[in-house]
């Protein structure tokens, strides 16, 4: 029994109480504490909140935790802005951190925003052990000389489907590695054990709890990542609702075989639908836009530095009629479609597809999304709440950085600067907005989004746009009832009503009357999950 708290229930009238009672794993009744005493017993466990915050269990609708666990050990630039020079420094401290420990050096979370390195520029880095520089936007790969012969990556290799293999003048790569193209080196590589993963993912899973998180979903899935948390659930060890999303690779390949994959995945892996289960589809539209990459699909070319337009305007990682029978398809199966869609092309694509499975299949309600939209068109604005499309959205990264100010901007011009991070207009226009954070991409701590969403800024700087900000109500919603929807379980989590699932968090401040800098700064004094505590400070 939890009495006297602010407990925030998220119901549909928002409704806040003084007291919780939970019986076993789930919550029992709410209310006043007058009205729940009777259910105060002699074994009753009594937990005097003090007048704290009690908010459901939050729920990070896009992240991969399982996949990024492994930076739990490797070297770590933490996403700082490089020059070579510095990181050329950064390598020769993590040569000597790691030394011996692993034929190859992975060195992860390395900023990729207006950073060009040539093959000679990798192999002066290290020369006779495989270095892999891992950006820190989940897209592109540096390799040196010696890992790309552990890759076999030559001249002749072929361009995989939806990414790039940079090349000189010459023809010869030039260890840079763009979107898919990563693949073709990470499968050379061993694959990580999964007892040791599922070790480092329950690690991750312990940060998650810390922050008040208790359902995820993982954005992109494959037999190696289900099988870690498979792992953690058959060793009793799974203390986080898990959904996957079955990545679609290749998507030049006809979308009957897709997504009989996809389906067979489900099958396969419908292990518990209250804690582990792979219903979803990922499809990437496109990659990503900041300089030097420019992956990301645009409806206008990209600009160059003396903001004069260019030929580039993107790749298309799939062709509008494949994209549209994929989309159908999964529809149809009841696969719930998750798009990653930078570029306003790539927006414009996938809406494209669901309005094609729509009027195919009608609507079948699989809680299709999009995420990421850093570019939006004023013209799909509106096509979300028609589509019944939520917009997952990431917007800790609402703010004046590195990657918005020197690698997009200069590159995208004032017009389309004008359409970062479009979340009041999607707001405005009746789209469900759900809140995930790409971890490992930018911080899964989900106040500090919240923060951003408020007030479109960091710790410094001014606001981006700040005309695109979210009230408070708006950015807990994404991370509580909007996300259990979009997980297609809203009848389980969510919110805070008898019968759902005892998942809920207790906060250091009533966010609701704090200014929205001291929301991202909100510590968590106790996480409950499944009607267990799994942390407390």
């Amino acid at each position: 029994m939890f009495l006297h708290g602010r407990i925030h229930t998220q119901d549909a009238a928002r409704h806040v109480v003084q007291a919780l009672a939970i019986s076993g794993n789930s919550i029992a009744a709410t209310g006043s504490d007058a009205a729940l005493r009777h259910w105060i017993g002699p074994a009753t466990r009594v937990i005097d909140l003090g007048g704290r915050t009690v908010l459901p269990g939050l729920i990070d609708a896009h992240v991969h935790p399982a996949e990024s666990a492994e930076v739990l050990d490797h070297c770590n630039l933490n996403d700082v802005p490089l020059t070579l020079a510095v990181l050329r420094t950064d390598v020769a401290a993590c040569r000597k951190a790691q030394a011996g420990t692993d034929p190859v050096l992975t060195i992860d979370m390395v900023n990729p925003s207006n950073l060009t390195l040539t093959l000679s520029d990798l192999d002066s880095l290290m020369g006779a052990r495989p270095l892999l520089l891992n950006g820190s936007d989940g897209h592109t790969l540096w390799i040196n000389s010696a890992a790309m012969r552990l890759a076999g990556i030559t001249r002749a290799t072929p361009e995989p489907h939806g990414g790039r293999i940079e090349h000189d003048a010459q023809g010869e790569p030039t260890g840079t590695m763009r979107d898919s193209a990563t693949d073709l080196v990470f499968a050379r590589l061993p694959q990580p054990d999964v007892g040791a993963n599922a070790d480092r993912t329950a690690r991750v899973f312990g940060q998650m709890h810390a922050v008040g998180i208790t359902s995820v979903q993982d954005a992109r899935v494959n037999p190696q990542i289900i099988l870690t948390y498979k792992q953690l659930y058959d060793t009793h060890r799974l203390d986080m609702r898990v959904r996957g999303c079955f990545h679609l690779a290749d998507l030049s390949r006809p979308a009957a075989s897709l997504v009989a994959e996809a389906i067979k995945f489900r099958a396969g892996w419908a292990i518990d639908p209250a804690l582990l289960r792979a219903d979803c589809v990922k499809i990437f539209a496109d990659g990503v836009i900041e300089y030097p990459s420019q992956t990301a699909a645009l409806l206008a070319p990209y600009l160059d530095r003396s903001g004069t337009p260019t030929k580039n305007i993107g790749p298309t990682y799939v062709t509008q009629d494949n994209f549209n029978k994929i989309v159908a398809a999964a529809d149809m199966a009841g696969l719930g479609v998750h798009v990653h869609a930078i570029g306003d092309r790539a927006v414009r694509s996938a809406l494209d597809a669901f309005a094609y499975a729509r009027a195919a299949n009608g609507v079948r309600d699989n809680r299709d999304q999009i995420a990421h939209l850093e570019l939006v068109d004023a013209a799909d604005v509106p096509r979300f709440h028609a589509l019944g499309v939520i917009a997952n959205l990431q917007l800790e990264w609402a703010e004046h950085d590195p990657y918005v100010d020197e690698a997009t901007l200069p590159f995208v011009g004032p017009v389309r600067g004008r359409e970062i991070y479009r979340a009041r207009s999607l707001r405005d226009a009746g789209a469900m907005i759900a809140g995930g954070s790409d971890w490992s991409v930018s911080t899964f701590n989900p106040f500090v989004a919240m923060q951003h969403g408020m007030n479109r800024t960091g710790d410094a700087g001014g606001p981006l746009l700040p005309e695109e900000d979210l009230t408070l109500q708006d950015m807990v919603d994404a991370y509580t009832v909007n996300a259990a929807y979009a997980l297609k379980a809203e009848k389980l989590i969510g919110s805070l009503e008898p019968g759902k699932r005892a998942d809920l968090v207790v906060i250091d401040r009533d966010i609701f009357t704090a200014r929205p800098e001291a929301v991202g700064k909100t510590g968590v004094k106790a996480t409950w999950f499944d009607g267990r505590l799994v942390y407390s400070q």
